[in-house]
């Protein structure tokens, strides 16, 4: 399972990176708390799973690319680009018509 950060209005916490915007997760939410204790400005964000359904709401049918951030270095710039599938781990839900 992966984690996301959420506000309490419902908010995903995006990253740019390169001019890409990406919702940033996490493999455990240990890390998320590290990263957040490294990274004053998430304080107003809560670590949830990263739930496909959430994350469709918030998104609609805009593609969303995801950059799992490197549980070693909680200052946000490391990590690498990782697909739906292995965010959500399995077959993608199709996009609303």
């Amino acid at each position: 399972m992966f984690y996301i950060l959420r506000r309490a209005n419902g908010e995903i916490f995006t990253l740019q990176r390169e001019g890409v915007s990406y919702v940033a997760v996490w493999a455990e939410e240990r890390d998320v708390r590290r990263s957040k204790s490294a990274n004053p400005d998430l304080m107003v964000y809560v670590p949830a799973p990263a739930d496909e359904r959430v994350l469709r709401r918030w998104f609609g049918d805009r593609p969303i690319r995801f950059f799992l951030v490197d549980s070693r270095d909680p200052d946000l710039r490391t990590g690498r680009e990782i697909s739906p599938e292995e965010v959500f781990g399995q077959a993608v839900l199709p996009k609303a018509a």
